[in-house]
């Protein structure tokens, strides 16, 4: 085992993550960010209804919950870089194939079986562990920058303004092809500092040592109780981000504003989200991932609990939307540098894989819940304050909770 010592400027840390920013803002913005623009069309063109329509970013979120422990896994075992090109030309054909079928179920079956698998293989989850495998000292900072979500700000518009020029299906021939141009630039990716001689391990390159790779199986990870405080404590975080998303527009028209008013909202919510992703990485790299999701968990109770009282006072709900932006999207990047300080940085894939699959039901259950909690007494509040409750417990349970730390492997690359 050997480690190499290199000059400051030779570091090519920095490199690979404004490449990551650049893939993971092209995949989050084809499969997530464009997809409300589309949904009307998507239900004219296959003659379906709204909720079929609608049912494709929440499949292709489910298959990818399914799937990340065996992509985790799968990063264990193979280059990500190579899994990561394999990811872009599942979701490719995926795209291309969708550009062809006529039934709504066939689109579905697309999400399910090759954009889903496809996710799982070159979206969050294998870019938070190369930034992981590159970074120690300034891991929060440098997750922090790639998460930023510029493409899901960006392609909404892009998608919409394709809609209308070119059509349905050219459009997802285009999400095809640029899907399939991630390849030849994945081949930039240098996806572990050992690979070209920088601080990191010679054992790293190609295949995992035997004992590396049983450090990291599935059954080993269910066995430790920092696992599980993580995985509850990002679920419950996560699913109450994910209510915000899904229902601050229609909190406000129930109010009484007006749908541009509803829609502001949102977009204010999003442009601030793109500096909570930086802003809680720099804080973890302060104080630890776990303090940093106290920090975040709890500074969401005064505006959640402020949406209560803010009635149908739209300046007061415009700057409520921004504390909210920021703690919705920092969950991300502390997830990443959570996984890595409490599991191991060599664990991070397989690590936030399995912590997927156990938050499925949370947040699957957590929008629609909110809805029912709405039509049965004609408000929000009660979903509100089940959240802001959870915000206490989570706060104080990552404040509380420290546990045995997860030995990194020898030679972490330099921040």
């Amino acid at each position: 085992m050997r480690t190499t010592e290199m000059n400051e400027g030779a570091f090519s840390g920095w490199r690979m993550a404004a490449l990551l920013f650049v893939v993971l803002n092209i995949v989050l913005g084809i499969n997530f960010g464009s997809y409300g623009a589309l949904v009307d069309a998507i239900q004219k063109a296959f003659g379906t209804t709204r909720a079929l329509a609608s049912a494709g970013s929440s499949v292709l979120t489910l298959a990818m919950g399914l799937l990340s422990p065996l992509a985790g896994a799968l990063m264990l075992r193979f280059p990500i870089r190579l899994l990561m090109m394999a990811g872009a030309l599942f979701s490719a054909a995926g795209y291309l194939l969708m550009a062809h079928v006529q039934s709504i179920y066939a689109m579905l079956a697309c999400y399910a079986l090759l954009i889903g698998p496809g996710f799982c293989l070159i979206g969050v989850i294998p870019c938070t562990h190369v930034v992981s495998n590159w970074f120690i000292s300034e891991r929060g900072k440098a997750i922090g920058l790639v998460n930023m979500p510029i493409g899901n700000m960006i392609m909404p518009v892009v998608a919409a303004m394709m809609l209308q020029s070119i059509g349905l299906r050219s459009v997802f021939l285009c999400f095809g092809v640029m899907m399939a141009a991630l390849v030849p630039l994945l081949f930039l990716l240098i996806d572990h500092p050992a690979r070209v001689g920088q601080l990191g391990r010679s054992a790293g390159i190609g295949a995992v040592p035997e004992a590396q790779a049983a450090r990291g199986t599935p059954v080993r990870l269910l066995r430790e109780p920092a696992f599980w405080v993580m995985t509850i404590g990002v679920g419950v975080l996560s699913a109450a981000g994910l209510v915000m998303i899904t229902h601050l527009a229609a909190l406000a028209i129930s109010r009484g504003l007006d749908l541009g008013s509803a829609s502001l909202l949102l977009a204010v919510q999003g442009m601030a989200g793109v500096a909570g992703a930086p802003l809680f990485g720099w804080i973890a790299d302060r104080i630890g991932g776990a303090k940093a999701f106290a920090i975040l968990s709890l500074a969401q109770i005064p505006p959640w609990l402020g949406l209560v009282l803010a009635g149908a006072n739209f300046p007061v709900l415009l700057a409520l939307s921004i504390p909210v932006g920021l703690c919705c999207n920092g969950i991300l990047t502390l997830f990443g540098t959570l996984t890595a300080e409490w599991l191991g940085r060599d664990r991070v894939g397989i690590g936030m894989g399995m912590s997927y699959l156990f938050q499925v039901p949370l947040i699957f259950a957590a929008a629609p819940m909110a809805g029912i909690i709405f039509d049965m007494s004609g408000s929000y509040d009660g979903a509100i304050y089940i959240h802001t409750a959870s915000f206490v417990m989570i706060g104080l349970l990552f404040l509380i909770y420290r546990p045995v730390t997860a030995s990194d492997p020898a030679g972490a690359a330099r921040g």
